[in-house]
Order: structure tokens, then C-alpha cells, then sequence
């Protein structure tokens, strides 16, 4: 970019001041952007160098034949067929993260059982004999458990079959359905003194 620059700012030193302000003039008259005092300038400088007049003819030939080249329109559905190109490669864009997000999952899944069958067969194989011991004490732990849930099991249905649990089981229930009917009156005595606010 500053070697560009550097070619223009060159070429401005190197073109004479009549030469610069008839680049300047000549931008102006292919806009049709001249005053009058300008016109007469551009002119003046036209009849005096023949070169410049030249170079006049050509910028107004160039002109032209833009003027006369026909505007390209896009053919029909163009519009449609780009979107429709731009979604589609947005598509494959999102599959293609989604792939790849999904190959990193399953790598990192691999990995971390990889990583706990390694753990694993490592212990089992240094530490043999003290993985013995642990499975023994699991199992030692769950039968222990598994003994007193059944004899507090049987104990508790020992229990409710002498007399005395029998009786208090039937004085609870007893209890229980003379609150459920005091409840229900009480709901009833409610509702009706609401009827009649």
C-alpha cells in the first residue's frame, strides 16, 4: 500500500502544474461538472498542448464506450440459487462442527475408560492380594448387612403377633378413624356456616 502511495506522490512531482490541473479539469468535464470559469481554463488548456488534447480524446472514447456497454442483469434465480448455495454450505459447515464435536466426545469417552481399565488391571495386578482383601470385606460387609435386615425383619413380626401389639395396633386404628370423623364433621359444620354468610 505505501508503494503505491509512494508511485502516485511520484507521479504528482513529475507531472507539471498544467498537466495536474488538467487531470483535475478532465475528471470535472467527464462529470459534466464544470463552471464556466473552469470550461474556459479546460479549453485553454486543450488548444495549447496537443498531448493533453489527445489524452482528452481517448478519456471521452473510454467514456463513451462505457456509456453504450449494456448493464448485465443476473440471470433469473440468481438470487434464489446463491441463497440457497449459502445455506447449504452453512449446513455443511454446522454437520461438520457437529462431527467433529461428536468425534472429540467419543475420543475423550474412549480415553477416560481406556485411562480406568488401565487403573484398574494396574491395581489388580501390583496390588493382587490387597484387592483380595477389600472384596472379601465387601462381601463379609454384605452379608452382615444382609443378617440383621432379615432378623430385624423377623424380630418386628414377632413383635406385632403377641397380644399386647395386637391390641395397641387395633387402638390406633381405633383413634385413627374417630379423627377422620371428627374432621369430616367439622368440614361439613364449615361448608354449611359459609352457605349460610
Amino acid at each position: 500500500m505505501n508503494g503505491a502511495n509512494r508511485t502516485d506522490d511520484h507521479l504528482q512531482e513529475t507531472m507539471r502544474p498544467s498537466e495536474q490541473e488538467f487531470a483535475w479539469l478532465m475528471s470535472l468535464a467527464l462529470d459534466d461538472r464544470l463552471d464556466a470559469d473552469e470550461r474556459i481554463r479546460f479549453e485553454a488548456l486543450l488548444a495549447e498542448h496537443e498531448e493533453l488534447a489527445h489524452a482528452w480524446r481517448s478519456w471521452q472514447w473510454i467514456d463513451r464506450q462505457f456509456a453504450e456497454t449494456p448493464a448485465i442483469a443476473p440471470s433469473s434465480g440468481f438470487v434464489r440459487r446463491f441463497e440457497a448455495r449459502l445455506a447449504q454450505q452453512e449446513q455443511q459447515r454446522q454437520q461438520r462442527v457437529l462431527l467433529l464435536s461428536a468425534a472429540l466426545a467419543v475420543t475423550a469417552l474412549a480415553m477416560v475408560f481406556l485411562a480406568i481399565v488401565g487403573v484398574g488391571a494396574l491395581i489388580l495386578f501390583t496390588q493382587g492380594q490387597w484387592v483380595g482383601e477389600q472384596l472379601r470385606m465387601l462381601a463379609f460387609a454384605y452379608s452382615s448387612l444382609k443378617l440383621w435386615a432379615s432378623s430385624t425383619f423377623e424380630t418386628a413380626a414377632a413383635l406385632a403377633r403377641t397380644p399386647q401389639a395386637q391390641l395397641l395396633g387395633a387402638a390406633y386404628a381405633l383413634l385413627v378413624v374417630l379423627m377422620t370423623a371428627a374432621w369430616v364433621q367439622l368440614l361439613r359444620r364449615s361448608h354449611s356456616e359459609d352457605r349460610l354468610a
